[in-house]
């Protein structure tokens, strides 16, 4: 799998200077945040070199301040990040971005399967916060998503929720909670109901999955708007006014 090249520790710091309130410092700082990803099962892109896979956090030991993520699924890359010397983490559950870097990673297993194991980071980052207020959307008529992968491959997913920011879809699939974070898909419609239906680029910022109740797992993505036409933003304005002003008058 084709990564972005791993950052140098120097670059990372130069950029934190600049964003220190947004740094975590103490090891229960760092494991609130780490314990977060792991009970949301949000996805983690991990990074050494030209190799990443993508993976979520099986087990955050503050006692021994250790982490351990899944396997991943292609075994040169597992291979390559065992090798690495140095691991770049990223995820952005929710629209939060969250970076970190550790040394290198141990082959363990965990409860029966492969995994690996990294010592805390000495920091970690929350880059930004979500700007927009985002709304659920109705479940009996749903709202949809139309596009299609790098491969032509075209897809259908169901509208989770709204901003004027981004939107997130939910499937019951896993290739696109399965794509890099930071991919951008182009002409992507969006169609939100009688009338309300325009094109937008989207980038990939937030792959999570859920377990329904009856024990079934589900993906809920999170994109940013990468561009949103003014019209465009003009109906999403008026869409999520009024879809909030009735979930008020509901829970009134």
């Amino acid at each position: 799998m084709l990564a972005e090249p791993l950052p140098h520790t120097s670059d990372i710091e130069k950029f934190a200077e600049d964003h220190e309130r947004f740094a975590r410092h103490t090891p229960s700082e760092i494991s609130v945040c780490l314990r977060s990803l792991a009970l949301r099962r949000d996805m983690l892109t991990v990074t050494s070199g030209p190799d990443q896979i993508v993976t979520q956090l099986l087990e955050v030991d503050a006692r021994e301040a250790r982490i351990v993520f899944d396997w991943g699924g292609v075994e040169s890359d597992n291979r390559a990040l065992l090798a690495a010397r140095q691991l770049y983490f990223k995820a952005a559950p929710e629209g939060v971005r969250v970076e970190f870097t550790t040394d290198a990673a141990r082959a363990v297993t965990y409860e029966g399967r492969q995994a690996f194991e990294v010592d805390f980071p000495r920091k970690l980052y929350q880059f930004q916060r979500r700007e927009y207020f985002r709304v659920p959307t109705p479940i009996l008529d749903p709202y949809y998503a139309r596009g299609t992968y790098a491969d032509g491959e075209a897809f259908r997913y169901e509208v989770h929720d709204l901003s004027l920011g981004g939107v997130a879809l939910r499937m019951d699939t896993a290739r696109l909670a399965e794509t890099e974070v930071g991919t951008v898909f182009g002409d992507v419609t969006l169609h939100l109901g009688p009338g309300a239906a325009f094109s937008v680029d989207l980038e990939l910022i937030s792959p999570r999955s859920v377990t329904t109740p009856r024990g079934d797992v589900r993906y809920i993505v999170g994109f940013r708007f990468v561009r949103l036409s003014g019209a465009a933003e003009n109906v999403l304005q008026r869409l999520i006014t009024r879809m909030e002003a009735r979930r008020r008058s509901l829970s009134a």
